[in-house]
């Protein structure tokens, strides 16, 4: 005579089973990659890549210190000016194409990106070439790149859309970089420093005219995700 399992039993081990699922679940989750924070550090570092890599480009960014002590006394405004790398909007011509003017730094920065898609609506001008030009657009990886809040260069006479509080001659800055780790996918939340482990996507970096890069310090969980070494985990 065969044997099988009674009703009692079944439920018995299907208890146990769905006890097991509830203390293992959440230890799981814990130390399952977190995407969006592997892509706010991904976008932060292939940022300061391209950022570096223009501004120690002296055809594209030449080093007008010098050029600027003439007649200036280092207590005058157009001495500060004229001595950061990112304000040089004047025309630089790389592999045959014309970079110049309010756009010449989005242009050059897209230019080292693997975009997919434009946002059509951004249209804004031309650059370079002639060709337009489209501050908004998607990456191959799903990113959505903002740049229209680097247009012009930091002018001391005027406030400068794009930045996170008063400029000086250390702070000086041209403007910010808007990211959307995920493009239009949810959660499209800003990656402040929220309590338990809420999701986020967006993250702005400033880029300052001496190259130098500082996320928006409203965005502190950005902020700890690329300046901390640990493993990629939920907060």
């Amino acid at each position: 005579m065969k044997k099988g399992f009674t009703l009692t039993e079944l439920m018995i081990a299907l208890a146990v089973i769905g006890i097991i699922v509830a203390v293992v679940t959440p230890a799981i989750m814990k130390t399952r990659p977190n995407k969006n924070k592997m892509m706010v550090k991904k976008t932060f570092y292939a940022t300061e890549q391209i950022v570096n890599s223009l501004i120690n480009d002296d055809i594209l960014y030449p080093d007008m210190r010098e050029a600027c002590r003439v007649g200036a006394q280092p207590s005058d405004e157009d001495y500060i000016y004229c001595a950061w790398g990112f304000d040089y909007v004047f025309e630089a011509n790389q592999e045959g194409e014309i970079y110049e003017g309010e756009n010449k730094f989005g242009a050059l920065f897209k230019s080292r990106l693997n975009v997919s898609r434009n946002d059509v609506l951004s249209k804004d001008g031309e650059a370079p070439n002639g060709t337009d030009y489209y501050p908004i657009f998607y990456t191959s990886d799903g990113v959505k790149w903002d740049l229209t809040g680097t247009k012009d260069a930091w002018d001391s006479e005027k406030d400068r859309v794009g930045t996170f509080d008063k400029q000086d001659a250390n702070t000086a800055g041209i403007g910010i970089i808007a990211i959307d780790v995920n493009g239009d996918e949810e959660p499209n939340q800003a990656c402040e420093m929220a309590e338990g482990t809420e999701d986020c996507d967006q993250y702005e970096i400033q880029i300052l005219a001496n190259g130098k890069l500082r996320i928006n310090p409203d965005h502190g969980r950005a902020v700890n995700w690329t300046t901390i070494n640990t493993s990629i985990r939920d907060n």
